[in-house]
């Protein structure tokens, strides 16, 4: 329990601006959680490989992609399910998604884009945009800014009024502060 409740509390960080207190508090997660594959132990290994790839440490946020990739294919049964306390592959997908964008691992980073949209049959507004502000920022990182900021926009357009502040809203901002020219105008008109 106490695993879970530190790595729900270091996404707080990693999600709204401090991703160093979120990497220190997903590394106590992970030494709360102990060695036996857990959702628990999952979710800390990947908010921690968020964290670390936010923070600029990408060996450290490799370790810790490779260690969540490793727990979450021994975990089954109740670990697995979409509970609160589960890390079912859908998360799984999300979280990886997130990690290899931070990362600059474009390629491994849509897969995993793939994957969660595969595993996402709910009509979910908030995973499938934060998965899509993923891919825009992936497009960046490949060299094209103006369809990442086109992308983004769109996206941040089509959402509800509800979902226009606090996590899609971060990871735009994110992304804006990383463009320039025309594609930064762009996404920043959509975002006022």
């Amino acid at each position: 329990m106490t695993a879970w409740v530190l790595g729900r509390h270091a996404m707080v960080g990693l999600n709204y601006g401090a991703p160093g207190q979120a990497a220190r508090i997903a590394a106590q997660a992970r030494r709360e959680a102990g060695a036996r594959p857990s959702g628990a132990a999952a979710l800390a290994a990947v908010v921690n490989a968020r964290a670390l790839a936010a923070v600029g440490d990408i060996p450290g946020s490799r370790r810790a992609v490779d260690d969540v990739r490793t727990l979450a294919e021994q975990l089954d049964g109740p670990e697995v399910a979409d509970t609160w306390f589960g890390y079912p592959a859908q998360k799984h997908a999300v979280h990886l998604s997130q990690a290899y964008t931070l990362l600059g691992d474009t390629r491994a980073a849509y897969r995993a884009q793939d994957e969660a949209l595969a595993l996402t049959t709910s009509p979910s507004v908030m995973t499938r945009a934060l998965i899509a502000m993923d891919t825009a920022a992936c497009l960046r990182v490949d060299g094209d800014p103006g369809a990442a900021a086109e992308m983004a926009a769109a996206v941040y357009d089509r959402l509800p009024a509800a979902y226009r502040s606090g996590l899609v809203h971060s990871r735009a901002q994110l992304l804006h502060r990383r463009l320039d020219g025309t594609p930064r105008r762009l996404l920043g008109d959509a975002l006022r």
